[in-house]
């Protein structure tokens, strides 16, 4: 990661403490800005901190603590803005908590920022882009229709409240002068990624990563949904993160904008994940994992109003232009991910 000694702005993370943000405050510990690491969790910070850091880490809730996240984006120049559910269970179950969260509390972010006039880094997602419908296109920023599916599919509230918040950035970039960039993460892949299922735990993950590990250690079938047919392309998050901080430090040339940042070229479909996961896991261990796969209807592993985009690759020409190529291929990333649950494992493999 290049090391910036040119600047001493401050910069505020929300939601340091997840898969995204403590990447990304590891990252940051190697420049001169002062960092505010801002989350109720942060527990995954504590293995990215070195004894002398730049970071102050603060917990706190931003649904309760209100006046102090105020005078932290105050006394901020930067603010980063990773706070969401991010969990296709969440979305069937509680569709009102995402659209709260997701939407409403991230709004405020927003407005404080432009009360107080700073730099506004506002992580998307790349569902906002909905159903590929056959159009078999990588998705641009700029030119890509947003489609989603009817209103009893309420899976999609996550993808409209993340859109939502986009429009009215957007929106406030016209009429308040807000500076700012969206970024649209495609499929992110890494250590520290997520929790794992244990037999204790049957809600879900976050991503399909967190269920086919989990399913490894277990010694359980990997879950395929729908038959595992759709395609995903993944990026490793060291590849992420680095995308992140050259686009931080060419913040002006992309004011305004929405930037995707993913990896085309990682693409494979579920199915061919939960092959190759089985293939690394059994070569990372000398195991011989034998519980292989099984078919789980979507109604059934999230219940009823899920929905899927059958194809989800990026444009990533904007991230291109700054000098980025992912240095992980499709086989890099998992076996990465795969060795560091391995090493972290706590559960007893049967």
């Amino acid at each position: 990661m290049r090391e910036n000694n040119n600047t001493s702005e401050t910069i505020a993370v929300f939601g340091a403490g997840g898969f995204i943000g403590s990447h990304m405050i590891e990252a940051l510990t190697a420049t001169n800005y002062k960092v505010l690491a801002i989350d109720v969790d942060l527990k995954k910070l504590a293995e990215v901190l070195p004894d002398s850091t730049n970071v102050t880490t603060i917990e706190l809730d931003i649904t309760k603590d209100r006046e102090k996240v105020e005078e932290l984006i105050k006394d901020s120049d930067i603010v980063v803005d990773l706070i969401a559910y991010a969990n296709p269970s969440i979305y069937i179950t509680d569709p009102i908590g995402t659209v709260t969260l997701d939407l409403f509390e991230n709004l405020w972010i927003t407005e404080l920022c432009v009360k107080y006039k700073k730099f506004l880094f506002q992580y998307s997602t790349c569902e906002v882009y909905g159903l590929d419908n056959g159009r078999n296109q990588p998705f641009n920023e700029e030119e890509s229709l947003l489609v989603v599916g009817p209103i009893n599919e309420h899976r999609w509230i996550y993808s409209c409240a993340k859109q939502m918040l986009e429009r009215i950035v957007h929106a406030y970039g016209i009429k308040e002068g807000l500076d700012y960039i969206v970024i649209r993460p495609f499929n992110f892949v890494g250590p520290r990624i997520d929790y794992l299922i244990d037999d204790k735990d049957e809600e879900g993950n976050p991503r399909v990563f967190s269920h086919f590990m989990s399913a490894l250690l277990l010694n359980k079938p990997l879950p395929l949904v729908d038959g595992g047919i759709n395609l995903r392309s993944y990026t490793h998050i060291e590849d992420a993160t680095d995308a992140f901080m050259r686009i931080l430090e060419n913040r002006q040339q992309f004011n305004r904008e929405i930037i995707n940042i993913g990896t085309p070229e990682n693409e494979t479909s579920i199915r061919g994940l939960a092959e190759l996961m089985i293939e690394l896991y059994n070569e990372e261990t000398g195991a011989n994992f034998s519980a292989g796969t099984v078919d789980i209807p979507s109604e059934e592993f999230y219940g009823e109003g899920y929905a899927d985009c059958d194809r989800r690759i990026p444009d990533n020409s904007k991230i291109a232009s700054l000098g980025w190529k992912e240095k992980y291929n499709l086989e890099e990333i998992f076996r990465d991910a795969i060795r560091y649950y391995i090493k972290n494992n706590e559960f007893v493999t049967q």
